[in-house]
């Protein structure tokens, strides 16, 4: 599974069809893999060593592996206390991220902010994306489309019809008008987000792939780590996702939690991780961040409806949770009051994070009931 693959129904999900005979196919192509190594590997320790109840713990492996996972992963207090693969996958093996490439995404907007190709989390991307100007586009900003509440329309038809029409990201984004005030209403927006593909591409001077390598990958020992990219017809048309170690994954879980903290250093400041794990429109969805899922308010928003869901997106885990949830099961959850971080991957869950009684919920609780057990 190192290897570059495709997915028929996964590549439906992300935009990829079969196209009619009149319209060019989009089709996933592996940019370069980063090819360094990894200068500062997780430690391991065990269970108890660690504060962990082991037979508790025993009990979230074997739902992870019941819920036909390829890789499950947990760390507690920056050590790796478990760490399974399944089908054949070894920590060696990239595995596609799908939206869990929000998580690491928000730190490239981060490290463009530092290396100051973008002024700040507030600067308008139609400075960078001119053509975008129009329908209201001229609102649109990092932060605002970082905390899918850029006002952009979305609903499941217009995702169909950029499907059918088989147009870039940014042409998806073109077809597109500003129909809510900034902040104003949350809707889960993946053309918003691919909008910032190009943004990052002109401010930087680098292509997504180049730019993700110098501040990403490099830094943080991300081995063998890429994005896939999308060509239609032989011209660029975006990106789907990183294809990471899940090992590398939770590295950025892990730095969430000690405030920009890797390997001794400030990878990003910490004033900036606060902002990522702030619900900037509380009022339109407490529970969503920049990039990032959180457990801080008493409702959240569904999905591809966006309707009000009352109570906690993850019942029973501490309200500093913080996730990040991609196609099929690709999960990060980073729990900074418990020094926890855990991750999944695999084919699909039988419920996604928005669901009652979610796969993130019910591991999440049962690490978390690991370290009480133990604790008392």
């Amino acid at each position: 599974r190192g290897k570059f693959q495709l997915s028929a129904w996964r590549a439906t999900v992300a935009f990829l069809f079969i196209a009619p005979p009149a319209l060019a196919q989009i089709v996933e192509v592996p940019t370069a893999a980063w090819k360094g190594g990894d200068p500062a590997p997780f430690r391991s320790s065990s269970p108890a060593d660690e504060g962990l109840d082991p037979d508790t713990l025993a009990h979230a492996i074997d739902l992870a592996e019941r819920f036909n996972s390829d890789a499950f992963i947990v760390l507690h207090n920056g050590r790796v206390v478990v760490e399974e693969y399944w089908h054949g996958e070894t920590r060696a093996d990239v595995q596609q991220m799908y939206s869990a490439t929000k998580s690491p995404f928000s730190f490239l907007v981060g490290r463009a902010i530092q290396k100051g190709y973008v002024t700040s989390l507030d600067q308008s991307v139609c400075e960078f994306v001119p053509e975008a100007r129009g329908m209201g586009r001229e609102s649109l900003t990092f932060r605002s489309i970082m905390a899918m509440a850029s006002g952009l329309d979305q609903s499941r038809e217009l995702d169909r019809a950029d499907a059918v029409a088989q147009r870039t990201q940014l042409e998806a984004v073109l077809a597109r008008a500003v129909v809510h005030a900034p902040y104003r209403w949350y809707h889960y927006n993946n053309a918003a987000y691919r909008l910032l593909f190009t943004a990052l591409e002109r401010a930087s001077g680098r292509s997504l792939s180049e730019l993700t390598r110098e501040e990403l990958f490099a830094p943080l020992g991300m081995e063998g780590a890429y994005w896939v990219e999308l060509v239609r017809t032989g011209e660029h048309a975006g990106y789907q996702s990183i294809r990471m170690r899940p090992i590398d994954l939770a590295k950025i879980g892990q730095i969430a939690i000690d405030h920009g903290r890797w390997n001794g250093a400030q990878y990003l400041p910490g004033e900036f991780l606060t902002s990522l794990l702030t619900a900037p429109a509380p009022d339109a969805n407490p529970c969503y961040g920049l990039f990032w899922h959180l457990n801080a308010g008493d409702f959240f928003r569904s999905y591809y409806e966006s309707d009000r869901v009352d109570g906690p997106l993850i019942p029973g885990a501490p309200a500093d949770t913080m996730a990040n949830y991609g196609h099929g099961g690709q999960i990060l959850v980073a729990i900074p009051s418990e020094s926890i971080v855990w991750v999944r991957t695999g084919p699909d869950t039988p419920t996604t994070i928005w669901e009652p009684d979610s796969i993130v919920t019910q591991i999440t609780n049962l690490i978390c009931a690991a370290a009480a057990a133990e604790a008392h």
